[in-house]
């Protein structure tokens, strides 16, 4: 069992995890990058929703496209954005690089880690 646990407090020591940890604080202690991340993830999740809708207003979808598709532009120029999205992408890879050698224990929630976690049960077909 020790084992186990000095395995997790391994991977959780990693500097992949403490890269990625640091740079999604940066963003969301920037409260006008945040407001804007906010803004596009709302919008995008409106615009999903919205074509989805039998009879949606094509020019409204079209209009809502645009708008996303600019602050989508405007944040991928983000220097932090862009580091974030670095250190998503490292993350991953090391998470992907130790699964199965750890044992981890998972509550279900996939929120905390942002989806990350080595321990997430893959989907079969047809899971939500």
């Amino acid at each position: 069992m020790e084992e186990k646990k000095k395995g997790m407090l391994d991977v959780l020591a990693a500097d992949e995890i403490h890269r990625y940890m640091k740079a999604r604080r940066a963003v969301n202690d920037d409260t006008e990058l945040s407001a804007m991340v906010k803004e596009y993830e709302e919008g995008s999740a409106r615009l999903v929703k919205m074509i989805q809708t039998e009879g949606f207003d094509a020019d409204e979808a079209v209009r809502l496209s645009n708008d996303m598709d600019y602050i989508g532009f405007i944040l991928s120029q983000n220097p932090m954005i862009v580091e974030l999205r670095a250190a998503y992408k490292a993350m991953n890879e090391y998470l992907a690089s130790v699964k199965g050698t750890v044992s981890f224990s998972c509550g279900g929630d996939c929120s905390s880690c942002a989806e990350a976690c080595a321990a997430k049960p893959e989907q079969k077909d047809g899971e939500a």
